[in-house]
């Protein structure tokens, strides 16, 4: 009668009380591995993945972000290796550059023109 009033149908009714009853869990994901693979699929420590890390942003490229560092340690050590897990590690090394503030430019305001 209630389900009547509300105008949910008793088929909808059961089907979410026994399908949606249980809430779900966050486990947290999968572990961090612990390393990374070559193009020869040797696998890298993260540990030496950071020394890398350091040589890099002690030379030309103390400027770079994350992921152009990502491009130099694919190009210059041949890892495989995600843009991700680089912001992770240069987070943990506390090399990570501040985000640029965006620069609003004002349109120009011109007279009327008659």
């Amino acid at each position: 009668m209630v389900l009547r009033i509300v105008g949910v149908s008793e088929a909808t009714y059961y089907y979410r009380k026994k399908h949606f009853k249980q809430e779900r869990v966050y486990n947290g994901g999968r572990p961090i591995p612990g390393f990374s693979l070559d193009h020869k699929q040797h696998p890298v420590s993260d540990e030496q993945i950071k020394e890398w890390l350091m040589e890099l942003i002690s030379g030309e490229e103390a400027t770079y972000g994350y992921r152009k560092l990502t491009l130099c340690l694919k190009r210059q050590y041949g890892l495989i290796i995600n843009k991700k897990k680089v912001y992770r590690l240069c987070q943990e090394l506390g090399i990570l550059q501040p985000q640029r503030r965006k620069r609003i430019q004002y349109p120009r305001k011109l007279g009327e023109q008659s």
